[in-house]
């Protein structure tokens, strides 16, 4: 019981300090299948508590953990079942809306910030080419950018892959779609996009995103290829 107690706190700390590295000696088929077992039990950790990790009880999480494993449980599992599902599909989602929201009102008031109809806000570092914008949702653009949740973390990085995107403008959320248009080629511009114009109520099947949460991009258009129909 207290080995399986020390993979579960393992998890949490590796999920806590997943950007600093770490060990990974795999020097057999049963090193990588352990790893792999870690990996595959950490992303699921992780799908449920994106954006709880600082409001948990660490020491009832735990303790729930070793009363499965004694069989002593102080939830009935059907109960247990249905507070999560209430927590998870109810109660957080509208926690994130509130917190993303009050996030949002906090940028808009920062210097530069601007805010589009839809409620998009952005901030043009540099225009780049205005005569060379991407005009029509089928227009195709190659970007540099970094995704960050409004806590700060990182999600996604072309940086960090060393490899730019390229994507048709229909092909991204509607904050991308909408934000590429606003600079040309050459550009460079911060987008805080809401959860509405993001992923929504459900956030991203990875639970890299979680439901309703407001999300930052810094992001820099490389280049614009219009459509045929623009082209011409």
């Amino acid at each position: 019981m207290k080995k399986v107690l020390t993979i579960v706190a393992a998890a949490f700390v590796a999920l806590s300090m997943i950007s600093c590295g770490g060990s990974r000696a795999m020097k057999t088929e049963i090193d990588t299948l352990s790893y792999a077992l870690g990996t595959d039990f950490g992303m699921s950790l992780q799908r449920f508590v994106n954006g709880l990790e600082d409001e948990m009880n660490m020491d009832l999480f735990f303790q729930g953990v070793e009363d499965v494993l004694d069989e002593n449980v102080a939830l009935e599992q059907q109960e247990a079942f249905a507070f999560l599902r209430n927590y998870m599909n109810i109660v957080n989602p509208q926690k994130a809306l509130t917190n993303s929201t009050a996030f949002l009102e906090e940028i808009e008031k920062q210097e530069g910030v601007q805010k589009t109809e839809s409620g998009l806000l952005y901030q043009i570092v540099s225009e780049g080419n205005t005569e060379k914008k991407a005009v029509l949702d089928t227009d195709k653009v190659k970007v540099h950018y970094e995704g960050k949740l409004r806590t700060g973390k990182v999600f996604d990085s072309s940086y960090e892959r060393n490899e730019p995107a390229e994507f048709a403008l229909n092909q991204v959320i509607k904050g991308w779609t909408e934000g590429m248009k606003l600079i040309g080629e050459g550009g460079e511009i911060k987008l805080w996009i809401p959860s509405h114009l993001a992923y929504g109520v459900r956030g991203t099947r990875d639970g890299s995103i979680g439901p309703n949460q407001a999300i930052c991009f810094t992001v820099e258009l490389l280049e614009v290829n219009p459509t045929e129909e623009a082209a011409e």
